[in-house]
């Protein structure tokens, strides 16, 4: 009972300091699937109306940055034992890694501001999406019931403040920049915030300065860590479907000689024509980050 009272704690008091259970917790793709389809029976007739969606209704695929009203039901309208299970199916999609940062940025938005989506009524075999949405956090985890179609997200992280919340990936950003020439630097450079699409832009990882290749694979992967093994697994699939980490694309813009906090104002971005996985500074302490993919028909 007491891992069951601090997990409701999360969701409901934002105070709430996350608890052990997140770093023993296995995240999968079999957990996440339980605990969809335990949630969402949990639900009763009202609450369901306000979560749940057709499973290709085209708010699925939606990425929305600003603080504003999103639609789905409202955390605060959730049961103590219902709100727990939200909680821990942030647990079973992410890593020990990723489940404390979104955690800590989950509570900078209150219960009332946080909201839970269904996409077609979980059942096992069947296909359904579960998502979290609140501003700088979404989650979404999305099963199909024959061909997987190969989707990734959208997932949406930052924070406002961020404070040293996503340090490990700036470091290695700072330090890819810093290895880079000024020529190099220009030939990367393009304007455009997280969630818009890399284009034709960039210099593929594989034409890199060997040493800057090896550091934004560091980068990359640090993002990745970010998820359970199943997502990551998943995602990873459809980035080798398309010529591997080797074949992205690397945009970075703006003053990378410094982080967020002392001023530092960039973007940089990886992708192709259907991936996209990004990092905005949006002002001192304030960051915008985008995951998403899609394997190509």
């Amino acid at each position: 009972m007491k891992k069951i009272a601090g997990l409701i704690a999360f969701v409901v008091f934002p105070a709430f300091t996350l608890l052990a259970s997140a770093f023993v917790f296995q995240g999968s793709d079999d957990a996440a699937r339980g605990i969809a389809i335990e949630l969402f029976k949990s639900l009763d007739e009202q609450q369901k109306s306000e979560a749940l969606k057709a499973f290709d209704d085209k708010d699925r695929f939606s990425e929305v940055f600003p603080a504003v009203e999103r639609k789905g039901l409202a955390i605060s309208k959730l049961k103590p034992e219902q709100a727990a299970l939200v909680e821990k199916m942030i647990l079973a999609m992410t890593s020990p890694y990723g489940a404390s940062r979104c955690i800590e940025v989950a509570k900078q938005t209150p219960p009332n501001r946080r909201y839970i989506n269904f996409f077609g009524t979980p059942e096992a075999g069947k296909s359904f999406a579960f998502r979290l949405a609140q501003h700088h956090l979404t989650l979404l985890h999305c099963e199909f019931s024959a061909d997987d179609k190969g989707e990734f997200g959208p997932v949406l992280l930052g924070g406002n403040p961020v404070n040293n919340l996503w340090e490990e990936e700036e470091t290695l950003l700072l330090a890819l920049a810093k290895s880079l020439d000024k020529e190099t630097l220009a030939k990367l450079a393009r304007p455009g915030g997280s969630g818009q699409a890399i284009g034709k832009a960039g210099i593929a990882l594989k034409d890199l300065p060997k040493p800057s290749a090896e550091l934004a694979k560091k980068l990359l992967a640090k993002r990745l860590d970010v998820f359970s093994s199943d997502r990551r697994k998943k995602l990873e699939k459809i980035i080798d479907a398309q010529g591997g980490i080797e074949a992205l694309k690397l945009v970075l813009s703006g003053n990378a000689s410094q982080g967020h906090l002392q001023g530092g104002t960039y973007s940089w971005k990886f992708g192709s024509d259907s991936v996209l996985i990004d990092w905005q500074t949006s002002g001192k302490n304030h960051l915008h980050m985008t995951v998403r993919a899609k394997s190509k028909v």
